[in-house]
């Protein structure tokens, strides 16, 4: 069955077990469609490939504290079925927001339409995520599109910053150790490898690095990153992250 009008349905999911030689036994296991949308928010295969290793969960907690201290590009999905807009005012339609996700971060080729079974699921999922009052709002998101060097930062509270907002992704600092995935930098190794300043001032330096974390892929910088918003990390906090990896 498929979930409509975000009505939960049983669906049927095989999964294959290891178990003795031979032929791999199949198991057949009951669960709602809220339940297959779950486990698809936490699922790299969303994507279609088997060279995306992102998740929607990798920027979006389920519900507000899920995260802990984790600092996440996106917002909550709690009540987003009943925002009036999403990423700032840009879609309106929340499988089109979706979709942005998919093709822009997550490299899918081809998007989700409402019939797609997993769409269903994983509109059950955030249909059955709490949403009162303030959540299902619009979510804040204020993209910088004008570029400036932000104020001088402290190290130490970048490093806070980069092990809460960068590591998950980037991997420990000055040896990528734990990387999500091996064309996620360095940092900042490899990332100034990739601007010498033989090519770049210092301070052009700093720009682009400014512009690859408040741009990202869905502002057209290009690669997998989201960008990071004003109410997500402020211009002082990006000062502070700079001092710790542009000293």
């Amino acid at each position: 069955m498929r979930a409509r009008g975000g009505h939960a349905a049983a669906l049927a999911c095989a999964a294959l077990l290891c178990g003795c030689p031979g032929e791999p036994e199949t198991k057949i296991v009951d669960a709602t469609a809220a339940e297959h949308g779950a486990a698809l928010f936490r699922d790299p295969s969303v994507a279609g490939t088997t060279f995306n290793a992102y998740t929607c969960a990798t920027c979006h907690e389920a519900r507000p504290g899920e995260a802990g201290d984790a600092l996440l590009p996106g917002a909550p999905l709690a009540g987003a079925v009943d925002r009036p807009f999403y990423w700032g005012g840009q879609e309106a339609d929340l499988l089109g927001a979706i979709n942005h996700c998919l093709y822009y971060f997550m490299r899918r080729d081809e998007p989700w339409t409402a019939d797609d079974g997993d769409a269903q699921a994983m509109y059950a999922f955030l249909e059955s995520l709490p949403g009162d009052g303030a959540l299902t709002e619009a979510a804040a998101f204020t993209p910088v599109y004008t570029l400036s060097d932000p104020p001088p930062g402290d190290a130490g509270e970048g490093e806070r910053l980069y092990e809460r907002g960068c590591a998950s992704c980037h991997g420990q600092a000055h040896s990528g150790e734990q990387r999500l995935v091996n064309s996620a930098p360095v940092m900042p190794e490899e990332w100034l490898e990739d601007h010498p300043p033989s090519e770049y001032t210092e301070l052009e330096r700093r720009l682009v690095f400014v512009e690859k974390v408040r741009h990202g892929s869905f502002v057209g910088y290009g690669g997998q990153m989201p960008p990071f918003s004003l109410e997500v990390l402020s211009d002082q906090e990006l000062g502070d992250l700079l001092a710790f990896l542009l000293p």
